[in-house]
This record gives structure tokens, sequence and C-alpha cells, in this order.
């Protein structure tokens, strides 16, 4: 259940990156919120997952203090023998402005029953990181100095030139107990103002090579809106497809 409500959130930040001619582009990222369909992709015959329906909304918006994230997501999994469950999976965050803080929140909820929620805090110093969980127990973890917050990674992307290279960062999320994962980010397409771009999660500190997903992602240079998206389990995927969307106003702070 786990993999089939991924959190859209990674993606969307830790994926965006930039072609060696967009080092000084004038890309904009607009606050804003957004709503997808979700349906199913291809299937293997080993698959456990037949069909997949549901929808997903998003919102990222800037505020005075940071960034706040907010994901609702709802999908219909029906297995090969015919039998369905209901996955929902809510998510809520907010980064600092000079992203050296974290705090997050989730929730998984199965045929309407709550079954696990993941709650903390974070902080970087130039000496020290760690993850403070909440829910659902009290624990302390320390992660690497060099760890990104997923805004943070966002912008960092965007500042580098990646002529011919992958990018490679160590982000955490926040959504559960598997959340600080190395990131490989290259590009597969660009058609006038959009992005096909194409990512590998990876958990940290396992010694295997293959990833735990593959994500792939069309998005706007306008505003930093993904169109579509393909959720690649490799047994299955999952496509989400942009319904609508509308722009959120800047803070007056």
């Amino acid at each position: 259940m786990k993999t089939t409500i991924f959190l859209f959130f990674i993606f969307f930040f830790a994926n965006i990156s930039i072609h060696a001619s967009d080092k000084h582009t004038n890309f904009t990222f607009k606050s804003h919120e957004a709503i997808y369909k979700l349906n199913i992709g291809k299937v293997t015959n080993s698959s456990q997952v037949h069909n997949a329906v549901g929808q997903m909304h998003l919102s990222v918006k800037e505020v005075c203090n940071g960034w706040v994230v907010n994901q609702n997501t709802t999908i219909d999994i029906t297995d090969k023998n015919g039998s369905q469950v209901r996955n929902t999976f809510r998510y809520s965050s907010w980064e600092s402005k000079n992203h050296d803080t974290f705090r997050f929140i989730s929730k998984v909820i199965i045929n309407d029953k709550e079954v696990i929620t993941y709650e903390g805090k974070s902080k970087k110093t130039e000496n020290h990181a760690e993850v403070e969980y909440i829910k659902p127990s009290n624990k302390i973890i320390k992660i690497p100095t060099d760890t990104l917050y997923p805004i943070q990674h966002f912008f960092s992307i965007l500042e580098n030139d990646l002529t011919n290279k992958f990018n490679n960062s160590l982000v955490f999320t926040g959504e559960n107990d598997e959340s600080l994962n190395n990131v490989t980010t290259f590009i597969l397409d660009r058609m006038s103002n959009y992005k096909v771009l194409r990512s590998a999660n990876f958990l940290y500190g396992d010694v295997i090579s293959e990833p735990k997903n593959e994500i792939e992602t069309l998005v706007s240079l306008n505003d930093g809106v993904v169109h579509k998206v393909i959720f690649d389990y490799f047994d299955y995927q999952i496509i989400g497809s942009l319904k609508k969307h509308y722009y959120i106003n800047k803070p007056d702070c």
C-alpha cells in the first residue's frame, strides 16, 4: 500500500532539473493548487495490481516564513482477483525560507480506517542534522548534514548546470519511515516551454543497485506546474493527468 500512494510531493520538487541552456533561464514557479486524475498505466503479468482509479489534490504555496505543501490523494486499487481497496494519503509540510527547519505530518487511511500517522520535525546546522519523530513513536535519528529538504532541493537544482549529467541528491521528505532517499534525476526531452524529466528513488543506505521506483513528469517552465506524471513501480504504472489548476497569490508580509 505504501508504494501505491507514493508521495507526489517528492518528485514534484526533487525532480525539477535544468538543461545547460537553462542556466540563466526565466523559469518562474508560481504558488498553486492542482487536481490530477489517476489511472492505471502499463501492468505486467506478475503485478498484483490490476486497476487503479483516483484523484490527487496538491497545493504548494509560499508563506511569510517559508513554504507550505498539502497533498490529499485517494485511489481505488483493484487486484487481479477483483478485490478493491480504497487508499487515502494525506500529507502536509512546512519548510523555512532558509531551508534549515522542516515540519511534516502524513496519514495513511485504508478503507476509511486510519492505519498510521507520521509526524515530526527536522533541523539542520553546519555540523549537525537530525529528525525528531513524534508519531507513530518518539525517536530521534541523525541524518547527514548535506541532506536537503524538498524545496531546498528544488531551488538548488535550478542553479546547477546539468549538461550531460545526472543530478544526485540526498532528500528527506517525512512521508514515512523511509523518507531519506537518494534521488537521481535527468532530462528525457524538452518541448518548447515544457520538460520531460525522469528520476529514480533509492532508499538511503541500501546497497542494492535497483531503485524503489522511477517517476516521469511533464513540467511547464512558465509556472512549475506538472501536467502529467507517471509513477513507475516496475510491475505497474499509475498515470496522473492534470485536470485543473489555479494560482495562489503571494502573501502580504
